[in-house]
């Protein structure tokens, strides 16, 4: 592609042919446009021809192409009556065609015009007899839908040697004799439409110019038909919602000059092999929404002309390599409604390939990524998932910005709290410890980031004929894994640090200290808890593609197709664990601070306070942030509620790392001493010009309902290993005098306690 811009919609061929995924704009070839904007309703072709036959009429049926084919009716003669006389409460339109729906008719009215060509008599009793309409010989098309007709008595439509469409749908006939026929030698298409019709076939033999037959939600099993010689003139026949459970060689017998046959929404659970050899001519096939499993080698042979084949919703498990081989002329192939295993997405792309279905040119599925497996084929749907297209692993160009943005901010942030924990002397080393664990499960996060985005730029373009390979590749389950334990070892390290603290401060003489070794023990812990949640599917879901592999993402997080292998493990780590972490850290962090307004009674906050309540409220505030929607979205996809795919990718890309990216800000790079620190640094190399200031945090308090220091001491100061939470007062600026004040309000044992300054 070298003349192909990554971000382009159009490219020059080097050799005069469009590579793969890439489709010629007209018959010289001159520019070849991606697939994605094939069919958008934009012309992006030099001449439009992106937006030519992008309408699937492949094996469109008979009534559609009369219907478009139809020569449009004058619209000064659409509201003119060109009868003499027909009853008052019926509407003339189109000069001769008469409308009484719905007006309380018990028999065929007798004073009509008759050179009427066409009665519509729906939603009323009409009650038939012999000759009843044999004053009418011009009638083409008689409506009796609802009639409550339970049979046609003989000759009913003696005389309507035109009629051409007779319509009998939503009433409850069960047969239809040869005698009650009689007369109907012209008839063309014929509607039953919800009756109660079990055999079709004694129609046929009096119905000699029959083309289309429509017994929809009828009784018809097709089992032991008898076959009328003039069964080879039907083209259509539609029998929806019927009582058909098996096609064998016989059910289509002497059906062969069908070009459209609908069996959808019946219990179809097998179809014996040579069931279609007769079917030459069939051009479209519906068995959309039975009960099909299994499809064998042998099926579909004989349906060489077929070009347009619906199988969605059925509980396809099985489908055999040649199966779809023996369909040359297929141009649609719709398989919405379905979750096709990797296997089968494996055997269906086999099976039509270039050379086996080189018309193919529409294909249906449910899923986005089953798109990767046809990359010859110019309109898959859906043509995105949100995140990836056909071309690019980020199909949107601020998804492209916001991976890089968030990666680098993610990994400069935390490599810098890495950095300056370990360079800094007389760190609290507890809580050290805590924060640089923290930093490291967020730095994992920015390094899948970065995966992501590199991957991205790779695939730029090309991405089709990268996506199945980059999903099931082990690059992709580790990038996955990387991001899996990073989140869930964040979590549950925000977690501990919240209740720990919250223990320390509500009960400070009766909490347990908490000492280095033990805290190693406990990060410990919470390392290897977060990388068995993150294995174990990988051991677990062993196809190809996973658990990690359901999008090129590689995060499980599974919003927009939340059945997927693998969901009910994803909803227990995402909706159960992460539900519990985020209630934890807002309860510890509200009671913190709740016990210490209680501490200090109703004194008025100073700046240090201020500054403490703010960054209570952020760090809760962003913990919210970044779990809350993913666990509320999670809920509504599992509960059914459709998530817009773009939503997705922007939860997964931007929202779920939020947290990762603004931890240092808040845990290290906002506090007291980092402030101190950096100031102190600039100064000694001359970048500050003014003296470093003394900050607030650095400044003994007064005392409040016995608590002495800056409350920073709740985010930061914890016991260090052997030392008592509550240490002798130091006494400072506020004197003597002061603390003795203040003690005449202390509960014993509280007497004199000061606080230092915070380092966070």
């Amino acid at each position: 592609m070298s003349l192909a811009d990554s971000g382009s919609r159009l490219y020059s061929p080097l050799h005069g042919s469009c590579e793969l995924g890439w489709f010629s704009c007209g018959e010289n070839g001159t520019h070849c446009i991606e697939q994605r904007f094939l069919c958008n309703q934009e012309e992006e072709c030099p001449d439009g021809e992106d937006e030519v036959g992008c309408v699937d009429d492949k094996g469109d049926n008979q009534v559609v192409k009369k219907i478009l084919s139809k020569a449009v009716f004058p619209w000064q003669d659409r509201h003119r009556c060109s009868l003499t006389k027909y009853p008052g409460a019926c509407v003339c339109r189109k000069l001769t065609m008469l409308h009484c729906p719905g007006i309380g008719i018990l028999e065929i009215p007798q004073d009509i015009d008759p050179t009427v060509t066409a009665l519509l008599l729906q939603n009323n009793s009409v009650g038939l007899r012999r000759n009843c309409l044999a004053r009418y010989p011009r009638l083409t098309l008689l409506h009796l839908e609802s009639n409550n007709l339970t049979q046609l008595p003989d000759g009913a439509f003696l005389g309507l040697n035109h009629l051409r469409r007779l319509f009998l749908m939503n009433n409850a006939l069960r047969e239809l004799t040869p005698d009650a026929l009689e007369g109907l030698t012209s008839l063309v298409d014929l509607d039953l439409t919800t009756n109660l019709v079990s055999d079709f076939d004694s129609l046929m033999s009096h119905l000699p110019k029959l083309e289309s037959l429509w017994l929809n939600h009828n009784q018809v099993t097709l089992e032991g038909r008898s076959v009328s010689p003039r069964s080879r003139h039907l083209l259509e026949l539609s029998l929806e919602n019927n009582l058909i459970k098996k096609l064998t060689k016989d059910s289509l017998r002497g059906l062969t000059g069908l070009t459209s046959l609908y069996l959808r929404h019946n219990q179809i659970r097998s179809i014996d092999s040579g069931t279609f050899l007769q079917q030459r001519r069939l051009l479209d096939l519906e068995l959309n929404y039975n009960f099909l499993s299994h499809l064998a080698d042998e099926m579909f042979t004989g349906l060489k002309s077929l070009v347009s084949l619906n199988l969605d919703g059925n509980p396809l498990q099985i489908l055999e390599v040649a199966t779809l081989s023996a369909l040359p002329s297929l141009a649609s192939l719709r398989l919405t409604g379905m979750d096709l295993q990797e296997q089968l997405l494996v055997n269906i792309s086999s099976g039509l390939g270039l050379q086996t279905a080189p018309n193919l040119s529409h294909i249906y599925t449910l899923r986005f990524r089953y798109c990767g497996h046809f990359p010859t084929v110019p309109d898959c749907h859906p043509k995105t998932d949100g995140v990836s297209s056909f071309e690019h692993l980020l199909v949107r160009v601020e998804l492209r910005v916001a991976v890089w943005l968030v990666a680098f901010l993610t990994l400069l942030g935390n490599v810098t709290v890495l950095g300056g924990r370990g360079l800094a002397r007389g760190d609290n080393k507890l809580l050290s410890l805590f924060i640089r664990n923290l930093a490291v499960a967020d730095l994992l996060t920015g390094l899948y980031l970065l995966v992501v985005a590199v991957k991205d730029q790779e695939f730029r373009a090309e991405y089709h004929e990268h996506a199945y390979y980059w999903m099931t590749s082990w690059e992709c389950t580790i990038t996955g894994v990387l991001a899996m334990t990073s989140a869930e070892v964040s979590v549950l390290v925000l977690a501990f640090m919240s209740v720990e603290r919250w223990m320390c401060i509500a009960w400070p003489l009766r909490s347990p200290r908490l000492s280095l070794r033990s805290a190693r023990s406990v990060l410990a812990g919470i390392w290897a808890l977060g990388l068995l949640l993150a294995l174990a599917p990988v051991m677990y879901y062993r196809s190809k593609q996973g658990f990690y592999g359901t999008n090129g993402l590689c995060f499980p997080l599974h919003l927009d197709d939340p059945w997927v292998p693998g969901w009910l493990y994803s909803a227990l780590v995402f909706v159960g664990i992460n539900q519990v972490g985020v209630v934890l850290i807002l309860l510890a962090y509200t009671g913190m601070f709740l016990s210490i307004r209680l501490t200090r009674g109703s004194t008025p906050l100073n700046q240090g306070d201020r500054e403490f309540a703010l960054r209570f409220f952020f760090i809760v505030f962003t913990d919210c942030l970044c779990w809350t929607p993913i666990i509320v979205l999670r809920v509504l996809a599992l509960a059914g509620v459709a998530i817009s795919p773009k939503l997705y990718a922007y939860v997964v890309v931007v929202l779920l790392p939020i947290n990762s990216a603004i931890n240092p800000f808040l845990y290290t790079f906002t506090t007291a001493k980092f402030r101190t620190q950096a100031r102190r640094l600039l100064s000694r190399r001359g970048c500050c010009p003014l003296p470093a200031k003394r900050d607030v945090g650095e400044l003994p308090l007064r005392s409040f309902g016995g608590v002495r220091g800056d409350a920073d001491f709740v985010l930061e100061e914890w016991p260090r290993p052997g030392v008592a939470a509550h240490r002798p007062a130091v006494h400072g600026e506020g004197g003597a005098g002061q603390g003795a004040a203040s003690s005449r309000h202390q509960p014993v044992g509280e007497q004199d306690v000061e606080v230092t300054s915070s380092e966070f």
